[in-house]
C-alpha cells in the first residue's frame, strides 16, 4: 500500500467524499476512486485528500512510476486544475505515442484522460471544481485541456495554498469549509482569467458560448420542455454564467427561446403547405405552451398576428378549416363501407 494511512472512506464514482472530515491521508488503492492507478506494481505514494464542500483536493507524489489518470469517468462535472512538479515526465493520452512533456500546469476543463511516466520525484496537486461553480465573472473555461510549461506567480500561489490545507491536521468547521470553497472558487477563477484570458479575448469566447447556445435552442425550439437550464447543460456551463453572456448582448435565454420559437411558427404561417394547421397546431409545433403564447411571441418578433401573417402570404383565412374538412371527407370517402346483410 505504501507508506501513508489507509483512508476509512472514498470517493464514489461522480462523487463526493462519504467521511465529512475535513482531510485525510488515502492509500494506493483509494486513489482508483479519484481515477488514477499505479499502471505497474504497488508503489510507495505519498497521497492526501481534502474537500471544502464541492470543491475536491488531492495531493500526490512518489518516487519513478507510471499512473493511469482518469478523472472525467469519476467526476464527469468537475474540471481539473493540476499543478505539476517534477524533474522528467513523459506523458501520452490512452494508447497512443509517448511524448516528453514539460507540464506545469493543466486546466483541463472535463478532466484528464492520460497516462503519464514519471522520472524522478514528482508531485502533483489537483483541484476538482464543479463547471456550474466556477467563477461566472472570470475568463470561460477552455473547450479541451491546456497545458502550460511555465508557472506564473499566480498559479504557483494556488499551489501553495491547496497544499496548506492538504496537509493540515485540523478539522474544518461548516463556516470554515464553505469560505475555503469560496477563496478556491475566487482564486482558480483568477487563475482562469490570467491563463485563458491570455490566449482568448473574453468577448470572442463569450460570442462562441452564445452561437453555441443558440443552435442549441435553435435546433430544439420545437420541443415544448426545453428551458434555459436544459440548453446551460447541453452546452456544459452553469445557467448563471451562460445568463450573463447572454445578459451582454441585451438578451435572456428565455427570450432567445421565445425568439427561435417565433421564426419557427412563422415559417409554418406563411408556408402554404401548412395552411391546414391550425393557430392551436401552429402554436403547438412551435414549442409554445399556449396560442396565447404564441400570439405575444409573434407580436413581439413582428409585430403583428399569426392571421395577418397568413393573409399576407396569400393564404385566406379560412383556408385553414376548408382544407381540413376537404382531408376529413377524403378519409371518409377512402374508408371501406359495410356490405349490406
Amino acid at each position: 500500500m505504501g507508506e501513508n494511512a489507509t483512508s476509512t472512506y472514498a470517493a464514489p464514482k461522480g462523487g463526493r467524499l462519504v467521511n465529512h472530515s475535513f482531510m485525510q491521508s488515502i492509500g494506493s488503492s483509494d486513489l482508483r476512486a479519484y481515477g488514477i492507478r499505479p499502471v505497474y506494481g504497488d508503489p510507495v505514494l505519498r497521497s492526501r485528500a481534502c474537500r471544502a464542500r464541492d470543491v475536491l483536493l488531492l495531493s500526490i507524489s512518489g518516487p519513478s512510476t507510471e499512473l493511469h489518470i482518469d478523472t472525467t469517468s469519476m467526476y464527469p462535472e468537475h474540471a481539473l486544475f493540476a499543478f505539476i512538479t517534477a524533474r522528467t515526465i513523459w506523458s501520452r493520452p490512452p494508447h497512443g505515442p509517448w511524448a516528453r512533456d514539460s507540464l506545469r500546469l493543466v486546466i483541463a476543463p472535463h478532466g484528464l484522460v492520460r497516462d503519464v511516466h514519471w522520472h524522478g520525484p514528482w508531485q502533483i496537486t489537483a483541484i476538482l471544481i464543479p463547471r456550474s461553480a466556477i467563477d461566472p465573472g472570470a475568463s470561460p473555461l477552455p473547450q479541451k485541456a491546456i497545458a502550460f510549461a511555465n508557472r506564473k506567480v499566480l498559479d504557483a500561489s494556488v499551489q501553495r495554498f491547496a497544499d496548506v490545507l492538504l496537509n493540515s491536521d485540523l478539522q474544518a468547521s461548516v463556516v470554515e469549509q464553505c469560505a475555503l470553497e469560496q477563496l478556491l472558487l475566487d482564486m482558480c477563477g483568477a487563475l482562469l482569467t490570467d491563463r485563458i484570458g491570455e490566449q482568448v479575448p473574453q468577448s470572442a469566447a463569450h460570442a462562441a458560448l452564445r452561437n453555441s447556445a443558440i443552435s442549441v435552442i435553435a435546433h430544439q425550439c420545437g420541443d415544448p420542455t426545453l428551458t434555459p437550464s436544459r440548453v446551460a447543460r447541453q452546452v456544459q456551463f452553469s445557467l448563471r454564467q451562460l445568463q450573463l453572456v447572454f445578459t451582454e448582448s441585451g438578451n435572456t435565454i428565455a427570450g432567445e427561446i421565445r425568439h427561435q420559437r417565433a421564426r419557427r411558427a412563422h415559417s409554418f404561417l406563411i408556408d402554404p403547405r401548412y395552411a391546414h394547421l391550425s393557430i392551436d397546431q401552429v402554436a403547438q409545433h412551435a414549442g409554445f405552451p399556449s396560442t396565447t403564447s404564441l400570439r405575444r411571441a409573434i407580436s413581439q418578433a413582428y409585430a403583428t398576428t399569426p392571421r395577418t401573417l397568413r393573409t399576407q402570404a396569400g393564404i385566406p383565412r379560412d383556408a385553414a378549416s376548408r382544407l381540413r374538412a376537404t382531408q376529413r371527407t377524403q378519409r371518409t370517402q377512402s374508408e371501406p363501407r359495410n356490405s349490406d346483410k
